[in-house]
């Protein structure tokens, strides 16, 4: 009877683990922009005064001699929106690095028509300019974050394996597996907002999701009820090893 409690208790905490670090991985990283009519005409009149002549400048202020202005902005929502996961982001970060830029689709720009793709293209250049500007710093967020994927799944597996043979502190590379992933999409998303804000509109923001809170969540209680087994264990040897010196007493 004991046998099959701890047999269940391995294939629900298993299962629990796995859920933590599907729901880590899979949990949005959402970018917002609100005003997004209001940034284009803003971003658009920039460009048409600039001092250096440029590709971008000379198409903005062929936008505003054209009266294709007011149509390129009528194009874009109020509010734009954009999610990618922890493991898609991995596969954005890749990408970026070995292109050393970003491309419209990485970013699921519209481009259904001329006026979409010339927003596109705006958005995607003042995007590669920031990174551009930022390319140490970005380099070394997105070393580690490659790297951080990679031991946040180790973690979890390691925990999962010292978890099934019984082995004590199994409980541990759960608790930094789940601290790292989640640790670090709060600081990408408070780190990326304030970037944004700061170079390029004030009312951006990245925000992590609601199953990332719950993926972590359910890490903490797994791990708490890890630690009292672990702590049962040692307190229920410390008692039969002061049994065992008072006999001999």
């Amino acid at each position: 009877m004991k046998k099959n409690y701890l047999r269940v208790q391995k294939i629900i905490c298993t299962l629990l683990a796995i859920l933590s670090l599907v729901a880590l991985l899979t949990g949005p990283v959402t970018f917002k922009m609100d005003g997004a009519k209001d940034f284009a005409s803003d971003t658009i009149e920039n460009f048409a005064n600039a001092k250096k002549p440029t590709a971008m400048s000379m198409a903005a202020n062929a936008a505003i001699n054209s009266g294709l202005k007011d149509d390129l902005v009528k194009e874009l929502p109020k509010k734009v929106s954009l999610s990618e996961s922890y493991l898609s982001l991995y596969h954005l970060v890749v990408r970026y690095r070995e292109n050393q830029k970003l491309k419209s689709s990485d970013l699921k720009l519209p481009a259904k028509n001329s006026l979409q793709k010339f927003l596109s293209e705006l958005i995607l250049y003042l995007v590669n300019s920031e990174l551009k500007l930022h390319e140490s710093e970005l380099q070394q967020i997105t070393q580690i974050y490659q790297l951080s994927l990679w031991v946040v799944c180790f973690l979890y597996i390691l925990g999962v394996a010292l978890l099934i043979f019984n082995r004590h502190f199994a409980w541990l590379p759960i608790l930094v597996g789940s601290v790292s992933a989640f640790g670090f999409q709060v600081f990408i998303c408070n780190y990326l907002t304030k970037l944004a804000q700061q170079e390029v509109y004030s009312k951006i923001w990245f925000n992590y999701s609601w199953l990332s809170v719950a993926g972590f969540a359910v890490a903490l209680v797994l791990v708490a009820f890890l630690f009292y087994q672990d702590w049962r264990k040692w307190r229920g040897k410390g008692a039969k090893t002061s049994e065992l010196t008072e006999t001999e007493e």
